[in-house]
């Protein structure tokens, strides 16, 4: 059911499933930003952002939403 939601978050911001993964991972490019890679786990979602060198880890997608958000004003995309 978390899955569920991560996935219709991921989906609504424009994020892609990557079939070449083993594990169930989605992935989102912005130009001023790069590569966005979301792996979902049991009731979490790990977020790699390539170019920052950083890993975020949410419990809900709530989290994960406002994070998507906040990340696309950061850079103007909004």
């Amino acid at each position: 059911m978390v899955e569920l939601m991560f996935r219709k978050v991921l989906l609504r911001h424009g994020f892609r499933r990557n079939r070449r993964s083993d594990e169930l991972q989605y992935i989102g490019h912005w130009d001023k930003l790069g590569g966005i890679y979301v792996t979902l786990k049991p009731k979490m979602a790990v977020v790699e952002v390539k170019d920052r060198n950083a890993i975020y880890v949410f419990r809900s997608a709530r989290e994960l939403e406002l994070f998507i958000r906040d990340l696309k004003t950061s850079v103007n995309m909004a």
